[in-house]
C-alpha cells in the first residue's frame, strides 16, 4: 500500500498462479458499510476484485451490504449481530481531512488488536482512490477492490506484514497501477497463513 510501510517482508512467495484444491478452501465473510455511496456498478467491480484476488488463494469471500437503508442501496442489511470468527468489517469512507497519524497518500488502513496482531476492522479511502484511478487512467472499482484485499490481508496477516509484490506490495506506484492484473494477487505463502487465520481457531 502506497507510503504505508518502509520496509517488505522477508518472505516472499510466488504469485499465485494455481488454483487450490477444494478440500482446502475456506470462506470469509466481509460485512461492506458504503459510507461513501460508490455507485452499483463500481462497487460490483470492486467485490469482483477482491474476491478474484482471494478466490485464487483458496479463500471464497462472501460480501454483506451492511448500513442503513438508502435509495440508491439494494438489499442493505443492518448487520447489527456480533461477528462471528470468520467475518470481518470493510468501512468505504473518504479519508479524513486532517489525521496526524494517517499518511497523506495511505489509500487505507486496517485496525488490528496489537496483543494478537489481528483484526476485524479494515477501512478504504474513496476518494483518494478515485484520484488515483483518474490520474492514472485504470478502473476506479478494481483499484478499490484491491486496496479491500490488502487491507482484510492486513486483518489476517498483521499490522506490519508487507511483500515486495502482489497484493500485499507496501509501495503502490502509479506506475504500477497500470498493470494491476496477475501483479496484484497473494501469494502462496501468504495464501496458506491466511487460510489457516480464517479457520475456527482464529
Amino acid at each position: 500500500m502506497k507510503a504505508l510501510a518502509t520496509y517488505a517482508a522477508a518472505l516472499v512467495g510466488l504469485t499465485m498462479a494455481v488454483s487450490v484444491s477444494a478440500d482446502s478452501r475456506v470462506t470469509l465473510t466481509l460485512r461492506l458499510y458504503n459510507t461513501s455511496a460508490i455507485p452499483a456498478p463500481e462497487l460490483l467491480a470492486a467485490r469482483n476484485a477482491a474476491q478474484s484476488a482471494f478466490r485464487d488463494a483458496g479463500l471464497d469471500v462472501m460480501f454483506r451490504q451492511c448500513g442503513r437503508p438508502a435509495a440508491s442501496q439494494i438489499a442493505v442489511e443492518p448487520c447489527d449481530e456480533r461477528l462471528n470468527p470468520r467475518e470481518v468489517v470493510v468501512r468505504i469512507i473518504d479519508a479524513p481531512a486532517f489525521s496526524p497519524t494517517l499518511h497523506p497518500d495511505a489509500y487505507g488502513m486496517a485496525y488490528l488488536v496489537r496483543a494478537t496482531d489481528r483484526g476485524w476492522l479494515a477501512t478504504v479511502f474513496s476518494d483518494r482512490i478515485d484520484s488515483a484511478a483518474a490520474r492514472v487512467r485504470v478502473d476506479a472499482g478494481t483499484l478499490l477492490g484491491l486496496v479491500m484485499a490488502h487491507e482484510v490481508g492486513h486483518l489476517l496477516l498483521g499490522s506490519d506484514y508487507h511483500s515486495q509484490s502482489g497484493v500485499m506490495r507496501a509501495d503502490w506506484q502509479d506506475a504500477l497501477l497500470n498493470h494491476m492484473g496477475d501483479q496484484y494477487r497473494f501469494s502462496k505463502l501468504e495464501a496458506a497463513r491466511m487460510r489457516q487465520a480464517v479457520s475456527p481457531a482464529f
